[in-house]
């Protein structure tokens, strides 16, 4: 027998030997997100609103709220929206506060007659409708077609946008985000960085009506494709037709599309991930 395998050979008496039980536990690989127990070898997460009545599907959403800007972390206000609920209107939980790194978790709510599904709205705590340091902002938790999809959510991500920037676009570009709102957006790679040089189009390749790049301060708006930011900005005008689907080009690389639509009052945003 080789030196080596020896070796590896009296390891494995010797843990065996401190831990008898470690030999037969199964690892899971790769590891487990922070939210997830290893059991057997296979990543579990929690039960999900295990208190919800038989007869009805709840869930609750946690993850972080970001700074569209910076990518940081921030404390503002996390609020689950269900645009599609039938009448009579649901009663979602109320906004619940992300601490200073973002991280946040919502009470458990009903999506027994959600259609779509999910999504969140961030605002400044507690909510002020654009008065204080953000702008209200929705950004899309999860979607789904059947039953079997609707289970808590553990990694969302929603995003917030500062004030400043919105005064910034309402006084030098076509965007009036008080009586229409606007789509902002970031193109990032598959790593999550932010892409430049992209040019955004509708998802079947035509031009969209105006789309606005910011230089990568976020302080001049005359870009012809995303800065090194990532960030465009969608007016209005783009939506003359509700919903539309959005999509990003760059020379060799390919990305997903987006559905998005502005709403009056704040701003929609959408990530466009190159794989």
């Amino acid at each position: 027998m080789k030196a080596g395998a020896v070796m590896k050979s009296i390891l494995l008496l010797c843990a065996i030997l401190l831990c008898p039980g470690c030999a037969s536990e199964k690892i899971c690989d790769p590891p487990c997100q922070e939210w997830e127990e290893c059991i057997d070898g296979t990543c579990t997460p929690p039960p999900c609103c295990p208190d919800a009545p038989a007869d009805e599907i709840h869930i609750s959403v946690s993850g972080r709220a970001l700074d569209i800007t910076t990518g940081q972390g921030v404390s503002v206000a996390v609020e689950p929206m269900l645009p599609d609920y039938p009448s009579p209107p649901p009663n979602p939980p109320p906004p619940v506060r992300s601490d200073e790194n973002g991280n946040f978790e919502t009470d458990c709510f009903n999506v027994t007659n959600v259609a779509l599904g999910v999504l969140l709205m961030t605002d400044d705590y507690p909510p002020d409708n654009g008065d204080g340091a953000y702008f209200p902002a929705i950004s899309g938790a999860a979607g789904w077609d059947t039953n079997v999809e609707k289970v808590c959510i553990y990694d969302a991500k929603v995003y917030t946008v500062p004030n400043t920037l919105v005064a910034a676009l309402d006084a030098d570009t076509s965007v009036d985000s008080h009586n229409y709102g606007f789509v902002i957006g970031r193109v990032v790679d598959s790593s999550g960085d932010p892409v430049a040089g992209a040019v955004i189009t509708k998802g079947d390749g035509t031009n969209l009506v105006e789309v606005i790049y910011p230089d990568a301060s976020l302080t001049t708006f005359d870009g012809t494709v995303t800065s090194e930011s990532g960030i465009f900005v969608l007016p209005h005008t783009n939506f003359a037709g509700g919903i539309t689907e959005v999509v990003a080009e760059k020379d060799g690389m390919p990305f997903g599309a987006e559905k998005a639509a502005p709403k009056a009052g704040c701003t929609y945003v959408v990530y466009i991930l190159g794989y």
